[in-house]
């Protein structure tokens, strides 16, 4: 694979343009550490030093089972109460506020819980300003520490958004992350320890805060774009077809969402392209010299980031598999072809190459996979525990019979009809940030029919990049089509490169034509139109909720 000037101009702009647009405003870097441990029952009081008009209270929740706040105004001994404060399980999280707005000099609480770290207490005044604490104390639990609730209070931004505060599956991932950089258990565990180990390296550098747990998913994504890059240009044999499958990734909405996630989707499909990448380039080579005089170690590098991938999350032997039946089909057609030989000689072909050198570096896949696991080990795991964990995943993933409101049939996907709303905060009356996980419209309703041509042309034609293209694509599909556990709108995103790929297919095919040219530059000019459209639904972005309705294209589009 030859690499000029214009590629490394190309990959420098695209991924620029990626890498300012996910990082901007990805999450606080500055957020209270000191946290106050209860457990059972506690209880406190606060003092403004003069009576003043108290509006709402919130708590920063580092970690909890469920737990009730009982607030009360008044002072020791005369308390009125006011309203409780629910807590649900939740990890570096705001709870929901209770709204006093009444005067008082004092505020008292009571907490039960088996469990409870909170963070910061946050009481603001009706212009959302925090209000200064003079003092806190407490009648019955001296032996806590309680000042650990307002020493950083300098810090907190209120009304809260994602910024300050995890979201969606990141109470998992990000609390798990946490445990291996403590040396202890980790709390998830239905997924492979690498891309919780991935977020971890990002507090590690950035420090424990949104930004820090959420950066490595950027840099991972922003990593994607030269992959793809280069996936295109290998395929397609041009600067257009790499630019056109990089260019309608970086403005899909689901890969910039989930890159500004801290959640182990990303990692996972960027191994799957790297995977796919190194693998084109061995096949290629095949092709040319045959089984014997080809090198294997490009055949390596894609069965390492294979195992790279599912050491993250197990969607990718899809990948791995594609690639077994795109090998085994060619050499099936060649043993075909020899007529001489014996049933058993061609099976013992068939088993030479390529299957002989595959398990080898399986063997070392396996390795690899487990020494991922090597921080388990450390923390007090035994061998055969991590081993059972195995069994525990499969039959977690195999069994699950949750529900959810934002689960769709994988039929659906690629139509978009039900995207998951990820998160929403009110900040005021007529003012939210809210996330939803969607693709961009100019690039799925674009993309998909792009692979259905593409597979016809696969089919009748037998042209190789196409039918690279759709076996990646419907092996990756197939098996959702199987199951029967709830599965999400998310659960597409390992496809999503594949259906920019499908769509650069035909870019390049007609690219030569004037007019092709003009039509793929006003497409390339909606799908970034799109992109800054809905610039505020997928980034976070406080916005009136008439801007955010006016995005709801579909009835089930509900964020």
């Amino acid at each position: 694979m030859e690499i000029n000037k214009a590629d490394v101009l190309t990959i420098f702009i695209l991924s620029t343009v990626f890498f300012s647009l996910a990082s901007w405003n990805l999450g606080s870097t500055e957020v209270p550490q000191n946290n106050l441990q209860i457990k059972e029952k506690a209880d406190f009081f606060v003092d403004f030093g003069k009576i003043e008009r108290v509006g709402t209270i919130y708590f920063l929740v580092k970690n909890s089972s469920e737990a009730q706040i009982d607030v009360y105004t008044g002072s020791p001994g005369n308390w009125n109460f006011d309203g409780t404060i629910e807590i649900q399980v939740s990890y570096y999280s705001w709870s929901d506020g209770l709204i006093l707005d009444k005067d008082s000099q004092q505020i008292g609480f009571v907490i039960d819980s088996e469990f409870i770290e909170i963070a910061e207490l946050a009481i603001i005044d009706s212009s959302d300003q925090t209000m200064k604490i003079n003092y806190i104390s407490s009648e019955n639990s001296s032996d806590i520490n309680l000042t650990y609730l307002i020493d950083e209070q300098n810090i907190i931004n209120l009304p809260n958004t994602y910024m300050g505060e995890t979201f969606f599956d990141e109470i998992y991932f990000v609390k798990t992350a946490e445990n291996y950089l403590k040396i202890q258990y980790p709390y998830e565990w239905t997924h492979p320890p690498l891309g919780k180990l991935i977020i971890a390296s990002g507090i590690v550098i950035f420090g424990f805060n949104p930004f820090g747990w959420r950066i490595m998913g950027v840099i991972f994504a922003t990593l994607m774009i030269p992959l793809i890059y280069f996936l295109g240009k290998e395929l397609f044999q041009t600067w257009i077809g790499g630019f056109s499958a990089a260019f309608l990734l970086i403005f899909d909405f689901m890969h910039f969402t989930m890159a500004r996630m801290a959640t182990v989707d990303t990692f996972v499909i960027f191994f799957s392209i790297a995977s796919q990448l190194f693998f084109l380039l061995y096949l290629k080579k095949l092709l040319i010299y045959g089984w014997q005089k080809t090198p294997t170690k490009l055949l390596f590098l894609a069965i390492l980031c294979f195992a790279l991938g599912f050491s993250v999350k197990w969607i990718a032997i899809y990948g791995f598999i594609a690639q077994i039946v795109i090998l085994s089909a060619i050499r099936i057609n060649e043993i075909l072809k020899y007529k001489d030989l014996k049933l058993i000689d061609k099976i013992n072909e068939f088993i030479e190459y390529p299957f002989t050198k595959i398990m080898e570096f399986i063997l070392i896949a396996v390795l690899i996979y487990f020494l991922t696991y090597i921080p388990d080990i450390i923390v007090g795991r035994t061998i055969l525990e991590v081993l059972g964990l195995q069994g525990g995943m499969y039959y977690y993933h195999s069994t699950l019979e949750a529900t959810h409101f934002f689960s769709s049939d994988w039929w659906s996907w690629p139509l978009i009809l039900k995207p998951v709303w990820l998160y929403v905060s009110q900040l005021s009356i007529n003012i939210k940030s809210s996330i939803a996980l969607l693709g961009n419209p100019a690039v799925w309703w674009v993309g998909f029919p792009a692979i259905i041509l593409v597979t016809a042309i696969a089919v009748r034609k037998k042209i190789f990049e196409c039918a690279f293209i759709v076996t990646f694509f419907f092996i990756n599909w197939i098996p959702y089509m199987l199951i029967s556990r709830i599965t999400f709108l998310y659960h597409f995103y390992i496809n999503v490169p594949l259906l920019c790929l499908a769509s650069a297919y035909f870019i390049n095919k007609y690219w030569k034509s004037k007019w092709a040219k003009i039509v793929s530059i006003i497409y390339f000019s909606i799908v970034a139109i799109l992109f800054g459209y809905f610039y505020v639904i997928i980034s976070g972005t406080p916005a009136p909720d008439s801007v955010i309705n006016s995005l709801k294209w579909l009835s089930g589009w509900i964020f």
